[in-house]
């Protein structure tokens, strides 16, 4: 076994399943120095204590000082710190604006368009008995309802998820020097895409999350009634057309391997839709699409009984935290009627919380609602080779690759 000190999350065998890993560092050392110098927190408590410090721990973690990366990046639009990336009071006022995006009116209002998004994709692969999951329709939902919501265009859709991978790609793991720099070439790519769609709505706002976000005025501070500037808006259109994506992509390959894998969990499902809604949370907590992400110390700190340098980079580990023995009987169980002594923390907690969790939630559901309606006797395609693949990220956790076969229903 590795040494515990020598454990690299970088590393391919841990990233396919990090738990054990995660599980070591929870007993023997919960907050953990890597070999790459910045701190993982694994423990729940600790977690939570640094997502709720936000005078200590700031989401803002400085860009890189290349200036070829940042000659790049100057051909588009400065980033400003606003949601995940703010820190109080600016994260607040930031959060409210966009809030206002994803109010349940607005969410139950995508519900239809959802299922309609969702019977598109059904139909294009319905009649011929098996289907690759991921990309004829897990990736394909969440992509095309954020991207309607922010006035992309149908046509673009296949530009826009290669925006989203490209601007994801520097979370997934390290890249080289060009990798980088055509990563940054697509955020700029998009940033004048989004800029104009912004425009666009400002002169002709239409009923949709992208009029609600460049409608939306301040409402305390000293900006009292000033919109959002173009760089601001932007900021936020980049955070969301992520999260928009990778959860509900992971999420929804997560439970349908799950329930491949154990048929009564599916036809129990059948028998009672009511029962959907427990299995996504429960999958949300033993498998978190974002593993973890990262604070920085803005002060000497100390988490537990480990001193924390000012300006040391932190990651909370979500997904370590979700298996926390102490308030998660079995955690690396999946057990959808499970009884917990605490929430999971997929989503984060306090103020940084996912602004997307409703809709999340709802495209999973109505993911299924839509497949079980149209499918059944789901299994995994006999005729593959490697018929489950994953995507191996330390930050992002989920499937590349799922090949099933399916009978049609009617």
């Amino acid at each position: 076994m590795t040494r515990l000190e020598e454990l690299d999350f970088q590393q391919p065998a841990v990233l396919e399943c990090p738990y054990p890993s995660y599980e070591r560092l929870r007993s023997q050392c919960p907050v953990f120095r890597t070999l790459q110098g910045y701190w993982l927190v694994t423990r729940y408590d600790d977690v939570v204590h640094v997502l709720l410090d936000t005078g200590r721990f700031s989401g803002h973690v400085p860009p890189s000082p290349d200036a070829e990366l940042q000659a790049v990046l100057a051909g588009g639009y400065p980033e400003i710190p606003t949601l995940l990336a703010a820190d109080p009071p600016n994260h607040g006022r930031y959060r409210t604006l966009a809030k206002k995006a994803f109010l349940p009116g607005r969410v139950r209002q995508l519900d239809a368009q959802i299922a309609v998004i969702a019977d598109e994709l059904i139909d294009r692969w319905v009649d011929d008995g098996h289907v690759e999951l991921i990309g004829q329709f897990a990736v394909g939902l969440p992509l095309t309802v954020i991207a309607d919501a922010l006035g992309v265009d149908r046509c673009d859709l296949a530009l826009f998820k290669q925006w989203s991978d490209d601007i994801v790609a520097p979370r997934s793991g390290p890249l080289s020097h060009d990798e980088l720099l055509d990563a940054a070439r697509s955020l700029v790519d998009m940033q004048h895409y989004m800029a104009a769609r912004c425009e666009q709505r400002r002169a002709d706002p239409q009923d949709d999350l992208l009029t609600d976000l460049v409608q939306a005025r301040f409402d305390d501070g000293d900006r009292v009634g000033e919109p959002l500037s173009l760089n601001e808006s932007i900021g936020i259109i980049r955070q969301l057309l992520v999260a928009g994506n990778e959860t509900t992509t992971s999420l929804t390959a997560n439970v349908m391997l799950a329930l491949v894998q154990d048929p009564s969990l599916m036809a129990d499902i059948r028998a009672d839709g009511e029962r959907l809604d427990a299995v996504i949370e429960e999958m949300l907590r033993v498998d978190a699409p974002i593993q973890m992400l990262p604070r920085r110390a803005v002060v000497d700190v100390r988490i537990g009984a480990t001193d924390i340098r000012a300006g040391d980079i932190v990651y909370v580990v979500y997904a370590s935290a979700n298996h926390d023995e102490q308030y998660f009987e079995d955690a690396a169980q999946f057990d959808p009627r499970r009884t917990s002594a605490k929430p999971h923390l997929a989503f984060g907690k306090g103020a940084h919380f996912c602004i997307g969790a409703a809709l999340a939630r709802s495209e999973a559901r109505i993911a299924f609602e839509r497949l079980l309606a149209r499918t059944e006797e789901w299994q995994l395609d006999p005729q593959s080779t490697a018929p489950v693949r994953r995507g191996l990220s330390m930050q992002l956790r989920g499937l590349s690759g799922l090949d099933l076969v399916f009978t049609r229903r009617g």
